[in-house]
């Protein structure tokens, strides 16, 4: 294959990496908005987790201070069982603040045992309308993140076949041309040019008539003195 020959299908094969590029492009957003939605369904289940484990928390404190009640109020029985056996004024007045005390502490577990009651209303019906907005953001996010899902994998579909003529479009081509091409891409954007009306394809810059020659014969690879790029010599340049 001559190097003009060898110039102008690296053009093609250029046209088929730009279009990979977009792909690959329009690829590498869906991963992220399928990342940041997984996140919208982490973010509703664990507020979530987080009430219900409130909820479960103040299950837990009513049932200890409902078991400490009953035991006062086992104690208050024994206590109370107690003044038949009295025998002095000291006794029964210290039997009498013991009465007091327990009585006082039986008040004080009732009055938790009430507040907790309430607050575990209020919690669990927060826990029923959380309940909800999980269903709703996980059914949305999912819904969302499955359609994305498809078009990414349709992308790499679409992807793979291009690849392939990529692989079609470079088969034949100089292997020290075609290097020079893969190590110009890696640092570039446009690598191959044509030279239309006398300028370079990708920058414009009108080039000197001694450059327009060389290019023009083939007779070696001649880059762009202003963009670095690879000249190929065009039908319609003069």
């Amino acid at each position: 294959m001559s190097l003009k020959d060898g110039l102008q299908q690296l053009l093609r094969v250029q046209d088929v990496d730009l279009e990979l590029k977009a792909l690959e492009e329009a690829k590498s957003k869906y991963p992220a908005e399928i990342e940041e939605r997984r996140g919208e369904i982490d973010r509703a289940e664990q507020d979530l987790k987080e009430l219900t484990e409130r909820l479960e928390d103040q299950q837990r404190r009513q049932r200890h201070f409902e078991h400490e009640l009953e035991d006062a109020r086992e104690q208050l029985k024994k206590l109370e069982a107690r003044f038949s056996e009295v025998r002095t004024n000291k006794e029964y007045d210290a039997l009498q603040l013991e009465v007091e005390a327990c009585k006082s502490r039986m008040s004080e577990y009732e009055g938790q045992i009430l507040e907790l009651i309430e607050a575990s209303e209020s919690v669990r019906e927060q826990v029923d309308l959380e309940k909800q907005d999980v269903d709703l953001v996980r059914e949305e996010q999912q819904s969302r993140i499955d359609e994305l899902q498809s078009r990414l994998d349709s992308l790499q579909g679409e992807v793979d076949a291009v690849q392939q003529r990529r692989e079609a479009e470079a088969e034949g081509i100089d292997r020290d041309l075609l290097r020079t091409y893969e190590i110009s891409r890696s640092s570039r954007g446009l690598t191959v040019a044509p030279v239309r009306k006398g300028a370079c394809g990708a920058c414009f810059r009108q080039l000197p008539a001694q450059m327009k020659s060389r290019v023009r014969r083939h007779e070696q690879v001649v880059s762009c003195e202003s963009c670095g790029a690879l000249l190929a010599w065009d039908e319609e340049s003069s």
